[in-house]
């Protein structure tokens, strides 16, 4: 590390980098002679334009209404994917980007508009979906909130270069290479403060090219740092404990290769978020690497607008899956169900689920560990079906749900299905297949989880019609 704070010499371009500059100068003429008008946004939220020909243009940061001249950086058959080089007015929603990293990190690709239209575009996504899919919604509700510092979780990329030179930050937009940050706008307070300290102390490591990353949480009252740590250095591990102690943290570091020893450095973890029911707060415990979404205020708002959908759950029997360590699950034993099944991927989660079971007093969640993509639970007797999958969606589930409805095995079908995700995609194709079985979408919504991303996450309550 004698090396860093002094100029290194510029990097040679890759292979690849070569390629995609080559593309661009081949059609930079074409794209500097005209003047295209931004038509609407893709889902993905770069700006759609067509040029003379008729060829799609998706142009990075640009928005409806904007006429721009072009840079084209990738050429396709059917499309180019370029940014602007000269924009002639600005959008009515384009704002000042709140972070000085905007356009070269990764983690957010929104900050050039304002929130209202982000939410409006966001909306529109989920409709666009469902029409492609043939799902008829009801009006989308959006759901978001003003506060924009939401990551209670982070992963920080570390790297050391042959030159000595530090890499401290997130991926750069689409590129392997780490953005150098020593703040971020949208991590919590009790994270962002963080970033420059770890820097600094990742310059004085005797051997900081054996970390890999880290892991950052913001817990009640806690903070969590676990450092991926290819190869002990005792020496290093003095310095973390010194910072822990510092900064109050609790720092763990994942040691070796294979396999790999998580080792607490500095006390022991006891992370837990709260939520709320009605008149009951639940306290639910988790370890670092388990799944948690990473905005609490929008997660609290979810569970609010699901049971205010649901109405009065007491003595129903539901069940959750994809359960994580028991967001939904214990929320609806709270609400008053009389009986509720978690299922998880995940041994770890599910012996967490438990204890947050018994730790709030809920005797009657239960459960198990299962391969949802495998094996499929009977839902025989079930009333309401609770579905939180990844973004692969939940389709053999809803296949064996359709084939049950029209078969007329209606006592192996819940009466309602309550199903959030990540990924609309996904969602509209499993929607569109209850919807064919009898069901349809009396609710939805949008979720603005990801503050300044394109990413949303999505809310939809099914019911069938009474037999």
């Amino acid at each position: 590390m004698a090396l860093l704070g002094q100029k290194r010499p510029a990097r040679k371009p890759t292979r690849r980098e070569k390629e995609v500059a080559s593309r661009g100068t081949r059609n930079a003429s074409d794209a500097d002679s005209q003047w295209l008008t931004v038509d609407r946004l893709a889902h993905d939220g770069r700006g759609i334009a067509h040029d003379e020909s008729g060829k799609t243009q998706f142009i990075d940061q640009a928005l409806p209404g904007e006429r721009v001249t072009l840079a084209i950086h990738r050429t396709h058959k059917r499309f180019n994917e370029a940014h602007v080089r000269a924009r002639d007015n600005a959008a009515d929603s384009r704002v000042t980007p709140p972070c000085a990293y905007f356009g070269s990190c990764g983690g957010c690709d929104l900050q050039h508009m304002a929130l209202d239209a982000q939410r409006t575009h966001k909306v529109q996504v989920l409709g666009e979906h469902a029409t492609r899919n043939g799902v008829t919604l009801p009006e989308i509700q959006p759901l978001g909130e003003d506060e924009s510092r939401y990551r209670r979780r982070a992963r920080i990329g570390v790297r050391v270069t042959d030159a000595g030179e530090l890499q401290f930050g997130f991926r750069g937009r689409g590129s392997n290479q780490l953005v150098d940050i020593t703040t971020c706008s949208v991590l919590v307070p009790e994270l962002d403060r963080l970033l420059a300290p770890l820097r600094e102390l990742i310059e004085s490591l005797e051997a900081p090219k054996r970390l890999g990353h880290l892991e950052l949480t913001a817990a009640e009252g806690q903070v969590i740092v676990v450092v991926r740590q290819l190869k002990a250095v005792p020496r290093d591990a003095q310095r973390w404990q010194a910072f822990a102690e510092q900064h109050g943290l609790v720092v763990g570091w994942r040691v070796g290769r294979d396999p790999v020893v998580l080792e607490w450095l500095s006390g022991t973890p006891n992370a837990a978020y709260s939520l709320s029911v009605g008149a009951t707060t639940l306290r639910l415990a988790f370890s670092p690497g388990d799944f948690v979404q990473v905005n609490a205020a929008l997660n609290q708002r979810l569970i609010d607008t699901a049971f205010e959908w649901l109405g009065d759950v007491s003595g129903l029997k539901v069940m959750d899956l994809y359960a994580g360590v028991g967001n939904l699950t214990l929320a609806a034993a709270a609400a008053g169900a009389s009986e509720v099944t978690g299922i998880e991927g995940s041994q770890g989660m599910v012996d967490q689920l438990m204890v947050n079971a018994e730790a709030n007093g809920l005797a009657q969640v239960s459960a198990r560990r299962a391969d949802l993509s495998k094996a499929l639970p009977s839902l025989e007797g079930i009333d309401l079906l609770v579905l939180d999958p990844p973004r692969d969606g939940a389709q053999p589930l809803c296949e064996e749900l359709a084939r049950d409805l029209h078969a007329g095995r209606v006592s192996r079908v819940p009466q309602r299905v309550l199903y959030i995700a990540c990924d609309p995609t996904t969602l509209m194709r499993d929607a569109r297949l209850l919807q064919d079985a009898g069901y349809r979408v009396t609710r939805a919504l949008m979720a603005d989880m990801f503050v300044h991303t394109a990413h949303l996450e999505s809310m939809l309550l099914l019911e069938r019609a009474e037999d």
